[in-house]
């Protein structure tokens, strides 16, 4: 593998992304009754499509992170996953393990906590912001979204400048394509699609490798080691950015609710021990807002596998939800209830597990501890303007569910 000389055009993948099967679409279900009565389900999804749905922690692990279980349906005949090489870190060994390795570097815990002050000083910013508003504010529109595309950018490589716009277009691709808006997702894949391609051209003319960004430690990996193409490096750096930001602004969103609605502001600035409180009270987020998160994607069987009691055959789909997961009752004694100091949240998959757990797991929830310091400490006060049941919410192609809005008044004590 050859780098292109500086200056070359970069080029993606065409065409653009395609929406893939969500847990989401599947009917509301009643989890703890599954598991009493039918903890692997045989059901049918709104398109017809027949899966098997898993809704016990343990066999949700086996799932994803069972090696005979791959995220591309299954050649009958020849026993291996059938998706062709779509030059990002969502296949199956052996080029997952090369991709995946590429770019976990810059999201390994140490790496990511050299943004703390970063994500610090922006969380302030917009606090600061909502509070000399006057009039109530969107926390979507005005805190999570813009904090989370401003770091994840920051991590990617995007120029400040340029991250207003690419927001904007993130925001316009992430709807789903099966809706009246999938023209408009269409053009924002292609307007996005010319930006990285510029930017990576940009980048080569200038400083290259040079600097601690994810573009610049691809490129270097292109330049000195041969690990990358050109296609994989523009469609890593397209793609990241746009399924890292909605998915911790949302759990923001998450966040401040049970901040505000249930009291835990009050709770959390008057704890004997505060620093802890904090680091559960974001696992706890983590672990209730599974299932608005997108969710794993299918899995599809390589070969006969036993999962609890039920035989799954050999190409069969399977569906293992994280909500399901992370509402076990086995693990979480009244699951449902949202509760900080309950023991062992640390079990929580709210991340994924297995070879596809979440590359930026650690980034978000440094994201999320940073910003319930910086919420707990700023001396304003919040309340919901709207009833949390009535905001409307949406699904884009990623199959995260998020709020359209949460609108609140700010008040100084």
């Amino acid at each position: 593998m050859t780098s292109p000389e500086p200056g070359a055009a970069v080029t993606s993948r065409e065409p653009p992304p395609v929406e893939r099967f969500r847990p989401a679409d599947l009917d509301e279900q009643d989890w703890r009754k599954l598991r009493a009565t039918c903890p692997v389900s045989h059901v049918t999804t709104p398109d017809g499509t027949d899966v098997w749905l898993v809704s016990r922690y343990k066999d949700i692990r086996k799932v994803l992170g069972g090696q005979v279980f791959s995220v591309s349906p299954i050649d009958l005949e020849r026993g291996g996953g059938t998706a062709e090489a779509n030059e990002s870190i969502f296949q199956d060994p052996p080029e997952h393990t090369r991709l995946r390795g590429l770019v976990a570097g810059p999201f390994a815990v140490g790496y990511v906590e050299r943004y703390r002050d970063t994500i610090r000083a922006k969380a302030d910013q917009l606090i600061e912001a909502m509070g000399a508003a006057g009039a109530p504010v969107d926390v979507m529109a005005g805190f999570a979204k813009p904090l989370t595309m401003n770091v994840i950018a920051e991590v990617v490589g995007v120029p400040e400048p340029d991250r207003g716009m690419f927001q904007e277009l993130s925001d316009q691709l992430l709807v789903p394509l099966s809706e009246a808006q999938g023209v408009i997702a269409l053009e924002g894949w292609k307007q996005l699609n010319d930006y990285v391609r510029d930017l990576i051209a940009e980048r080569r003319r200038t400083t290259g490798h040079e600097g601690a960004d994810l573009l610049a430690h691809m490129i270097r990996a292109q330049e000195n080691e041969g690990t990358v193409d050109d296609v994989e490096l523009a469609t890593m750096v397209l793609g990241l950015p746009v399924a890292g930001y909605v998915s911790t602004a949302n759990a923001i969103a998450v966040a401040m609710r049970y901040l505000v609605e249930f009291g835990w502001l009050a709770e959390l600035r008057a704890a004997a021990d505060p620093a802890e409180l904090r680091k559960q009270f974001v696992e706890e987020v983590l672990r209730i807002q599974s299932g608005d998160n997108g969710e794993s994607m299918p899995r599809f069987a390589s070969e006969d596998v036993q999962v609890g009691e039920v035989t799954i055959r050999k190409g069969d789909m399977v569906v293992a939800p994280l909500i399901a997961a992370n509402r076990d009752e086995e693990l979480f004694a009244d699951p449902d209830t949202f509760d900080p100091r309950r023991p062992g949240l640390i079990r929580h998959i709210a991340f994924g597990f297995g070879i596809h757990r979440c590359l930026g797991a650690n980034l978000a929830r440094l994201e999320l501890q940073v910003v319930i310091d910086a919420l707990t400490e700023c001396g304003l006060d919040f309340e919901m303007v709207e009833a949390w049941k009535a905001v409307p919410w949406k699904v884009n192609m990623l199959g995260d569910r998020f709020p359209e809005r949460m609108v609140v008044r700010v008040r100084t004590p």
